[in-house]
């Protein structure tokens, strides 16, 4: 397992390195990842997680869900299972989430750091450190399982930003704007 941990180690600190969000986010996820116990299978309440944005340029849309255990608004993602790296995490919460198998077949880098409390009395998550990814679709190939989540559906920014209350979400809607207005 060790192995594992240096490999995820290793990826993580490749990530804070790309310079995709600002210092003190830089500094914080440094200091985290010095302490180990990278996944929530490690037993830390504070652990890293991908998220990605599905996101279709044609019509300017983006595709949220209302999770279930959260309660919010938000985009699909999750934790890292001990044992995988950054694109298995990925490939894997996209295909729980959104029913589609193997979608990311090459290395990809993401676009935004992020630092979630979390403040729900009934899980052992307290802090997610979430490495968000962007994901091209136009959902064709969606099958989604309703056991996740109460509802989901493609919005424009305006409307993600109604419905999204969560600030590492919102913060991810800004860095999708920047690919809309090209």
């Amino acid at each position: 397992m060790v192995k594992f941990m240096d490999a995820l180690y290793d990826q993580i600190k490749e990530v804070i390195n790309l310079s995709v969000c600002n210092r003190n986010v830089v500094d914080y996820w440094s200091k985290r990842l010095e302490k180990g116990k990278l996944t929530r299978d490690s037993g830390n309440p504070s652990h890293f997680c991908c998220y990605f944005l599905p996101y279709n340029l044609s019509k300017k849309q983006v595709f949220i869900v209302h999770h279930k255990k959260s309660g919010l608004w938000l985009f699909p993602g999750g934790h890292i299972d001990e044992g995988e790296t950054l694109m298995q995490t990925l490939n894997r919460e996209i295909e729980e989430e959104l029913g589609v198998l193997n979608k990311i077949k090459a290395e990809i880098k993401p676009f935004l750091l992020t630092v979630t409390p979390i403040n729900h009395p009934n899980v052992m998550c307290k802090e997610h450190l979430d490495i968000w990814y962007r994901f091209p679709t136009d959902g064709s190939d969606f099958e989604i399982d309703p056991r996740e989540f109460y509802e989901t559906k493609w919005v424009l920014l305006s409307e993600a930003r109604v419905l999204i209350t969560d600030p590492p979400n919102l913060e991810a809607i800004q860095k999708i704007e920047e690919i809309f207005a090209l």
